[in-house]
């Protein structure tokens, strides 16, 4: 009867080794030193390393300040900040500076608005790509791989298991059954193989 045990003492020891295993990658969270040897959980341990590849993977293929030129500066963003700018000053015209100008309002009519808005179009279609530029030109002196390493370097361990939890939360529980059910299987081939030992022994 003890026999049939053994594929639940497996399955034991494979959830276990599993849940350990992985706990380790977080903890200790801080550096322990027991003699002769140190112990300190392995993302806490390679923080720095994580953030320094991790800003790098961000700048070069996620995250770039080309990236970001080019989704701001674009003709599509360049004819609306046009667009807005025009509605923005034919409102203005027409409410605010005839409230606070009624004299000068008596002689602004549409056509004169229009006129304005026209001209003002002309100077926004030079001046706008000019302020484009030098804004992605900021834009692009901005070192987003420092910035994405300062940051993830000075999270607290505790906030680090927190971010990385909350993606791999699921894969982690999973490979804890995973070791529960290999060392199920385990332990039925175990069991198998002493039955069969034991018969074989007999019949000899």
């Amino acid at each position: 009867m003890v026999l049939y045990i053994i594929p639940f003492i497996s399955a034991a020891i494979g959830w276990f080794t599993n849940y350990v295993a992985l706990k380790m990658l977080f903890h200790p969270r801080e550096e322990r030193n027991f003699g002769l040897f140190k112990l300190q959980g392995i993302f806490p341990k390679r923080k720095p390393v994580l953030a320094e590849r991790l800003g790098r993977i961000v700048a070069r293929d996620l995250f770039s300040p080309k990236m970001i030129s080019d989704k701001l500066d674009n003709g599509e963003n360049r004819e609306k900040i046009k667009e807005t700018i025009l509605v923005q000053l034919d409102s203005y015209l027409r409410t605010k500076f005839k409230d606070s100008n009624p004299m000068i309002a008596m002689f602004l009519n549409d056509k004169m608005i229009d006129q304005f808005k026209g001209k003002l179009a002309e100077m926004l279609d030079e001046l706008i790509p000019k302020l484009m530029n030098q804004m992605t030109g900021k834009v692009e002196n901005i070192d987003i791989e420092k910035i994405v390493h300062d940051r993830v370097n000075n999270f607290s361990n505790e906030k680090l298991e927190s971010l990385l939890m909350a993606v791999i939360k699921k894969e982690l529980k999973f490979i804890e059954l995973a070791g529960a059910v290999l060392g199920f299987i385990i332990g039925v081939i175990q069991v198998g193989i002493i039955v069969f030992a034991e018969g074989y022994t007999h019949e000899i």
